[in-house]
């Protein structure tokens, strides 16, 4: 077995040589007058319902419907355009429309004032008579795309650019209309989240009457209120246009595994020492069980709960923790090499606890906690989340760990539904996008029983990887206070991702963006295929090996290294890595990679959720001085065009984990190009007008297999470093001495 390497490579940070691409229509894109006296009634349509509307906010909110998935350069540009302003910056929500999977579109909602709607209908206006006039009624790309088309454009009140603008706009917005919610959930308190304006939120509800006495409510930030049902059912009736997202504030933990009871045994574990500690949020632990030294138990309770909760209840707490403390000797068939962890536990709940509360808790137990890294969550709701928004917890999760050095590892929630005649989707807040989520399989490596499926907002792929979870007649062991048990379910399954991913992190040192790609590196392994992959939306990227070692070693005939860096500029390179050749001057390797980030985001911003893109190209260096990716990536290419649509579906386009891979046909190798070597990109792209002010760290993995069964390690590491650069193997026994080291206590006399 190969050691992992880890490469310490510059990375040149290089600006975007693109110049601004002229406004041209699509190739099958077409703006004609009745579509502009379409849109025109629309904005007329808007101005009346807001005119017989009491006026509560300054400006309008409206929608637009787009008849695709919109990449943000192709977003309207001159429709909607307020003076001196983007009109980007005017975007509060973005969702997609009710349509079957692979075929909805983006409606993004804007707010502007009615003056920039009354413009908007004299361009229009305009727009009419320019392409009568010029296009005999319907402008095509045959015959308006630049620099083939010669257009006279004198003679308007609007100028040439704005004309194009128009013209473009048009092509790709289907209607505009006043946003409404159609989706509410069968509950009696509600989450409601609504559009970012200049209106605090206390001040709107002063403003339409809601008398706190007789409708109690809440405020989360700036913008989310927990209200009952008759308050919903107030501002549904009255500010209807100003709810983004609806979703259920109270919901019941997912704890209905069945425990099959068993005489208590005495069992004996030696006492903890310097082992990592990984933090769980869970009900609360039993401090009579045999581990209990290894455990630091808080019962993270408010003063009400402490006068309320009696005697709470401590199983299911207790039994996570027991995989993490001692899962291999309770399951000796899934001992992953990892040993033993301390746990610093705190219990936040009995069975069930609003969302508000459970963030709150959350927030404060990481920032009190800052040197653990790694924290086990194994709850979570009976309801779906949204296609539409990132529910409320998991964005408070996706903040933290963007902000902090920690990782979330999430249970994929269970279907507890007695009939289960379709799959449903995950509950919160397993569609946090920054965290792993894991979901359950059996022995066998299919799906569980009672498993759910993604994905997150129509794309992201959740859940990340599985675990053996266990199933009704496959059980996995846990202890409690009951006693051993046997139970199933994804809260026993995540447990175990997070042991490997604190080894990783704690005892190998490794960063969080490389433990998160080699956790799904491993599961994806060579079999994984992002179009074709079995299940993907149940299992993820495939099933995580039992043993450590599987994920830190790697076979003979592979060289699998890390590279670690940070996005800084619009593109970050390095041109010159020295992938062996074999005698005959080529490259016998199939290849794969995988590369993890954890973006900021915005959930004010709906499906358009995660702020900044990361894109990976690897592969070698052809005659043209460019990447020839192992993916076949062409969307960032000067004269490629790949619309919105294809690069989520193909490149995974805003996904902050991504697989690429190369898989050869007949297994012949590749060619060289002269003397050229491999290179890797990580392209940048921000969503939002304005500008991220810090770096975004990267970890990638990438994994060459040589066809032929040939272990050309050696050669690459001798390579490397006659380059200059530093080439350290992950090797696990020496690893594990530095940390011990690390761990002494020093005492000065």
């Amino acid at each position: 077995m190969n050691n992992i390497l880890n490469v310490k490579m510059p990375f040149r940070q290089e600006t975007n040589p693109q110049s601004v691409v002229r406004k041209n229509l699509r190739k099958n894109a077409e703006t004609s007058i009745e579509k502009i006296d379409s849109l025109i009634e629309d904005l007329k349509a808007v101005l009346r319902y807001y005119q017989d509307t009491p006026k509560i906010i300054k400006n309008i909110l409206i929608d637009v419907n787009y008849n695709d998935i919109i990449a943000k350069s192709r977003r309207i540009n001159e429709l909607l355009k307020p003076n001196r302003k983007n009109t980007n910056e005017m975007v509060v929500g973005a969702r997609f429309s009710d349509a079957p999977d692979g075929e909805e579109n983006h409606i993004i909602t804007y707010y502007v004032d009615v003056s920039t709607i009354n413009e908007t209908i004299m361009k229009l206006e305009t727009l009419k008579e320019f392409i009568s006039d010029k296009f005999s009624g319907t402008a095509t790309s045959k015959n308006f795309n630049e620099p083939e088309c010669k257009i006279d454009y004198t003679g308007y009140s609007l100028p040439k650019s704005r004309l194009r603008n128009l013209v473009v706009d048009c092509s790709v917005v289907e209607s505009f209309s006043v946003p409404k919610i159609t989706s509410i959930p069968d509950k009696d308190s509600f989450l409601v989240t609504l559009y970012k304006t200049e209106l605090r939120l206390s001040n709107l509800l002063e403003k339409i009457g809601i008398d706190r006495a007789k409708y109690p409510y809440y405020i989360y930030g700036d913008d989310s209120i927990s209200v009952s049902r008759e308050l919903f059912e107030i501002l549904d009736d009255k500010v209807p246009y100003l709810i983004s997202m609806v979703s259920s504030d109270l919901s019941r933990i997912t704890m209905d595994e069945i425990n099959s009871k068993k005489p208590i045994e005495e069992i004996t574990i030696p006492n903890p020492s310097t082992e990592p500690i990984i933090g769980v949020i869970d009900t609360f632990f039993d401090e009579n069980v045999y581990f209990k030294k290894w455990v630091e138990n808080i019962d993270y309770l408010e003063d009400i709960e402490r006068m309320t909760l009696r005697d709470p209840k401590r199983e299911h707490g207790t039994e996570v923790t027991s995989i993490i403390v001692d899962g291999p000797r309770l399951n000796p068939w899934l001992d992953d090499g990892c040993g033993r962890f301390r746990v610093r536990h705190f219990g936040v709940c009995e069975d069930k606890i609003s969302t508000f509360r459970l963030v709150k808790k959350i927030k404060e137990i990481v920032s009190q906690n800052p040197d653990i890294h790694v924290w086990n969550l194994s709850l979570g709701t009976d309801d779906e989340v949204s296609k539409n928004f990132i529910s409320y917890d998991a964005a408070a999760l996706d903040e933290l760990q963007s902000d902090k050095n920690i990782i979330f590892v999430i249970s994929g929630t269970n279907d507890n539904r007695k009939e289960r005649p379709d799959i449903i989707r995950v509950g919160s807040p397993a569609d946090s996008l920054n965290s792993i989520v894991v979901n359950s399989v059996k022995r066998n490596g299919s799906p569980a029983s009672y498993t759910r499926k993604g994905n997150i907002l129509s794309f992201f792929n959740k859940p990340d990887v599985s675990y053996y979870g266990g199933d009704f007649n496959e059980r996995i062991k846990v202890y409690s206070s009951l006693g051993e048990q046997d139970v199933y379910g994804t809260s026993y399954a995540a447990p175990w991702i997070s042991r490997k991913l604190c080894y990783l992190i704690d005892v190998m040192g490794l960063p969080k963006e490389i433990a998160k790609a080699l956790i799904i590196d491993s599961a994806a392994g060579w079999e994984y295929k992002q179009s074709t992959y079995r299940n993907k939306d149940m299992v993820g990227y495939g099933v995580v090996p039992i043993n450590i070692d599987k994920i830190l070693k790697t076979a003979d005939d592979e060289i699998k290294f890390i590279v670690y860096g940070t996005s800084v500029t619009y593109n970050t390179t390095n041109y010159t890595i020295p992938i062996p050749k074999d005698d005959n001057d080529k490259y016998p390797y199939i290849a794969r990679a995988v590369i993890c980030y954890f973006p900021e985001c915005s959930r004010t911003q709906g499906v358009d959720y995660t702020n900044r893109e990361l894109s990976l190209k690897f592969g070698r260096i052809n005659n043209k001085d460019e990447i020839d990716d192992i993916n076949e990536n062409i969307q960032d290419e000067v004269g490629a065009y790949v619309d919105e649509r294809q690069s989520r579906r193909e490149f995974r386009k805003w996904e902050n984990s991504k697989f690429i891979s190369k898989i050869l046909r007949k297994n012949k190798p590749l060619k060289s190009y002269e003397e050229r070597l491999w290179g890797i990109s990580i392209i940048s792209k921000e969503r939002l007008s304005t500008r991220m002010n810090r770096g975004l760290n990267f970890g990638v993995v990438v994994t060459l297999k040589e066809i032929s069964g040939v272990n050309r390690i050696q050669d690459f590491i001798k390579a490397c470093t006659l380059r200059g650069w530093i080439v350290n193997e992950l090797n696990v026994e020496n690893q594990i001495e530095i940390y011990n080291n690390n761990q002494e206590e020093i005492t000065f006399e």
